[in-house]
């Protein structure tokens, strides 16, 4: 037999599944724009202002779902021994319980993927930022190099040793 209380226990779920899932998406959207402020660009085109505004927006996004996946365990060890108990009588509720489950597995796939080919174009980015700043170097050291011999060991001037302790 149905247990009421139960019942609007097992709503209160469904809607915080229906409201995790309105947030997944909004993160997935700000994952796709932050790929926009990278995807095949470089460290100068590369939109980086927009890039950590939306990393703010998507951390405020987190604590949100946070709180809901809370209150949903929360609600859910109140209610699971009755339900399990009377899986029969509670199916609709389960059926869309499980509908929505599966919903956000797929929307957490997709923000999953779309996290890992933006960590692949900063890892890209950074990896060419390094190259020229090791590259930089070794022009100053040739260019170092360059005035020593033109003018003698007492005209060199090695940039690489600005500050360091002596």
């Amino acid at each position: 037999m149905r247990n009421e209380e139960t019942v609007k226990y097992l709503n209160i779920m469904i809607e915080s599944l229906e409201k995790k899932t309105s947030l997944l998406e909004q993160l997935h959207k700000k994952t796709l724009l932050q790929s926009e402020c990278i995807a095949g660009k470089d460290s100068d085109d590369a939109n980086w202002e927009q890039f950590d505004v939306l990393i703010v927006e998507k951390d405020s996004l987190i604590e949100r779902i946070d709180e809901l996946d809370t209150g949903f365990d929360n609600v859910f060890n109140r209610i699971k021994f009755e339900v399990e108990a009377n899986k029969e009588d509670y199916k609709d509720e389960i059926h869309k319980l499980q509908a929505l489950i599966g919903t956000l597995t797929d929307t957490g796939v997709k923000i999953g993927a779309a996290e890992e080919r933006n960590r692949k174009d900063v890892d890209r980015i950074m990896t060419a930022v390094k190259a020229g700043i090791g590259k930089a170097r070794k022009n100053m050291k040739a260019s170092s190099g360059y005035i020593a011999s033109m003018y003698g060991n007492q005209a060199a001037f090695d940039p690489t040793k600005i500050d360091s302790k002596h």
